[in-house]
């Protein structure tokens, strides 16, 4: 029956190769929401994913998956190709991959309220459209950003498929891939895989999505073993073909099996998964990299399509932010083709920040020191590994350690910013607020609109007693960054200082409509609210 089943696929896959090829080429490369700047990282990884798979299921796209939109996205911004016109860099989305659009969407989120640009880029020209949509469901979201994209008439009439999924279910699931994977056969690896099937249970609406997660799972928990555990492999094989049957068109789901018969040494079947993702999304890296290893009687008879699908999917032996991925586990078969250069060492240090930074965002402190250690090792001279490590120091209220290593820092780079505003932070956490005015205003002399800066000099400000400067520098900064909330919380306290009661409302309901779930400020609020009116009752 199995047999039968591949044999349809492969089939469908060789007689109908120039209606697949004909189809026109997209990728979601980003999803950047601008503020709120942190805590939103599951909705951009759920529009990615979402958005690429509606456009699947209209069936007139070829679509790019979103792991390999998600990895060129990082090179992208490593390397800082991310410019006007993409086609005049090398080894990028659009030289190697070759797609008809390009997709980035940029979102703002205040309140229940989305202003939305979307980016169309293909190799000629840059479009953009600007919209405002409110939050409502999941689904409603997606069928308004769809229908943004139609005023490009590439894209034409877009149909919405509704998949039935809550914010909940959507929260907890991609927060859930946003977490590191564990080492299998890890108490972690366990409660990993616990907490997918508690997913399962409580969100069936997202169940092919999560089959497909606990399939990779397998695959990674089946590699440990040489060979690969073939039960584990089969169980995978049952959930990416449900994961088929639900949304099928999937060249994601296709690599995965090509990826599962090729470790069950199964050659043949792997060969025509592999052929089958490579017709549905022409230029996918892992599916030729699995067509040159299954190819011949020896991976060396592949090596052109093994070469070109390196070119296309240059991740496969990189470190991932989000743990060990599955194709990390052909890593060893690769090695005769993933010699790294001198050149490939800068852009090796440039992915270990940026991962790190990523992790460092999301708060997984130990995970990111791991990537800000190696890239100190591979660049000691620059100084930007180590003011991370320190700032890690800061966030886990290490502060003499951290006021250590940043001490030793500035003595080495006296004129960095960055290290004097941390060091000037150090300071102000132990309450040596005179050394930390100090700092914060060298680093204002180096940089005279440095808005964190700003920030910390007028929070300082206002611990020395010196409220008018105060005043002054914390009006400036709401006037040119008016969205930053914590800068209308301290002009708030400045103003009460003055005893400007009106104003010092003004400021904090500024604050508490930037921040409406920040309850601290919500309940000083009400407490000013209080005292103005037994103030006004008295008078």
């Amino acid at each position: 029956m199995l047999t039968t089943l591949f044999t349809i696929l492969f089939l469908t896959g060789l007689l109908y190769p120039e209606f697949i090829h004909a189809r026109q080429t997209v990728g979601i490369l980003s999803v950047k929401i601008n503020y709120p700047s942190k805590g939103l990282n599951w909705l951009k990884l759920f529009l990615r994913e979402e958005l690429s798979l509606q456009l699947q299921l209209a069936d007139r796209f070829s679509v790019i998956t979103p792991d390999t939109m998600r990895r060129w996205d990082q090179r992208h911004n490593e390397k800082g190709l991310l410019q006007a016109n993409l086609s005049d860099h090398d080894s990028t989305a659009f030289t190697l991959l070759k797609p008809d659009r390009l997709l980035e969407l940029s979102i703002q989120k205040v309140l229940s309220q989305l202003s939305v640009r979307w980016n169309i880029r293909s190799i000629n020209e840059n479009k953009s459209t600007d919209n405002n949509h409110a939050w409502a469901t999941p689904d409603k979201l997606v069928e308004n950003l769809l229908s943004d994209l139609e005023a490009d008439p590439f894209f034409g009439k877009l149909t919405h498929f509704p998949q039935g999924y809550s914010w909940n279910g959507v929260r907890s699931f991609f927060q859930w891939k946003l977490k590191p994977v564990p080492s299998p056969g890890s108490e972690e690896w366990q409660k990993h895989k616990e907490e997918l099937e508690s997913l399962l249970l409580n969100h069936p609406s997202l169940g092919s999505s999560i089959k497909v997660c606990r399939a990779v799972m397998l695959i990674l928990e089946s590699s440990v073993l040489n060979p690969a555990h073939v039960p584990s492999l089969v169980l995978a094989e049952h959930d990416i073909l449900a994961a088929i049957k639900r949304h099928p068109g999937n060249a994601e789901h296709h690599t995965l099996l090509s990826l599962i018969h090729y470790l069950r040494r199964d050659p043949l079947y792997a060969k025509q998964q592999a052929n089958i993702a490579e017709k549905i999304n022409p230029g996918n890296g892992m599916a030729m990299i699995l067509y040159g290893l299954t190819i011949g009687k020896t991976p060396q008879a592949g090596t052109s399509f093994i070469k070109q699908g390196l070119r296309n999917y240059p991740f496969v032996a990189e470190p991932d932010s989000l743990g060990w991925q599955p194709y990390h586990v052909l890593v060893r078969d690769l090695e005769p083709w993933l010699v790294t250069s001198d050149s490939e060492k800068v852009l090796n240090y440039e992915q270990l920040m940026h991962s790190g930074k990523e992790l460092y965002n999301d708060q997984r402190w130990n995970e990111a020191r791991k990537f800000f250690e190696e890239a100190s090792v591979l660049k000691p001279d620059l100084p930007e590994p180590a003011l991370y490590l320190a700032r890690l120091k800061l966030a886990q209220h290490e502060l003499r350690t951290a006021l250590l290593q940043l001490s030793k820092l500035q003595s080495r780079f006296p004129k960095d910013p960055e290290i004097n505003l941390y060091l000037g932070y150090a300071h102000e956490q132990l309450k040596r607020h005179h050394k930390a005015e100090k700092l914060y205003r060298r680093v204002l002399h180096l940089k005279p609109k440095h808005h964190k800066a700003l920030l910390r000099l007028g929070a300082v400000l206002i611990k020395l007693g010196k409220h008018g400067e105060a005043r002054s520098f914390l009006e400036s900064l709401t006037r040119k960054y008016p969205l930053y909330s914590v800068a209308w919380w301290n002009l708030g306290i400045v103003y009460l200082n003055f005893g400007e009661m009106e104003l010092a409302e003004s400021a904090w309901q500024e604050c508490l409509r930037l921040e409406p779930e920040n309850n601290q400020v919500r309940i000083r609020l009400e407490q000013l609210r209080e005292e103005m009116y037994f103030a006004s009752i008295s008078n």
